[in-house]
């Protein structure tokens, strides 16, 4: 995760086991706006580089977005989970999503404009990129994964805060919007049944976006007669 002064006496300091799960929580929070500033950072990042865009080339490259920063429960439970040392350190090196970001763009290639755009920024660094759009999951799953490295200056010195960006498409989205529904839905008849289907659906969600970009490119990018 970002390197939050992780050699300070406090980020390897063991986080309390319940009873005292209450004040873990608390030095979580602390640190949580850390995370607030480093996501506003990126967000009015990418509000910038849409306008922009828009301006000069005569459409803007978002549609959405969506953000969220992990709730100090929750950060405490992904620990658990993954069955870590419940230390600040180990919070700051391991959980790479604690600021989300879910970036929606209309066409496919936006996905990469947006990503090209990030890599020339000079206070903003890509630090691990996964790509499920050219490599999507098993069960179809689409989107390109980003950990960005904020600088954010606190009142310990300059800290490198990671912010996860997730870009996918309007279809992208759409799809997994309903594949997360339909895993955490209890009681659902024929689950096994939907989730193959779903997961034959993601090639037609490929198709719609390959034939969407295609319209875009002859919309935009064709010589005026």
């Amino acid at each position: 995760m970002s390197k939050a002064n992780p050699q300070s006496d406090a980020a390897n300091q063991l986080l309390p086991a319940a009873p005292e799960l209450l004040q873990a929580v608390d030095q979580l929070k602390a640190y949580s706006l850390r995370y607030e500033v480093a996501m506003k950072l990126v967000l009015d990042k990418l509000d910038y580089i849409s306008r922009e865009y828009e301006l000069r080339y005569g459409y803007a490259l978002i549609d959405s977005e969506q953000s969220r920063i992990k709730s100090p429960e929750s950060i405490i439970g992904k620990v658990k989970r993954k069955q870590l040392p419940l230390t600040l350190a180990t919070v700051f090196d391991n959980l790479h999503d604690i600021a989300g970001i879910r970036l929606i763009v209309r066409f496919l290639s936006d996905i990469k404009i947006v990503e090209d755009l990030l890599a020339t920024q000079a206070d903003i660094k890509v630090l691990r990129v996964k790509d499920y759009v050219h490599h999507p999951k098993a069960n179809g799953y689409q989107s390109l994964h980003l950990i960005l490295g904020v600088p954010v200056y606190t009142v310990d010195g300059p800290n490198i805060i990671e912010v996860e960006l997730q870009i996918r498409t309007i279809a992208m989205n759409f799809w997994a919007s309903l594949e997360h529904e339909l895993n955490y839905k209890k009681n659902v008849p024929e689950q096994a049944t939907l989730q193959r289907a779903l997961t034959k659906k993601a090639r037609l969600i490929t198709r719609l976006d390959q034939e969407m970009d295609d319209i875009k490119t002859r919309m935009y990018d064709q010589d005026p007669k």
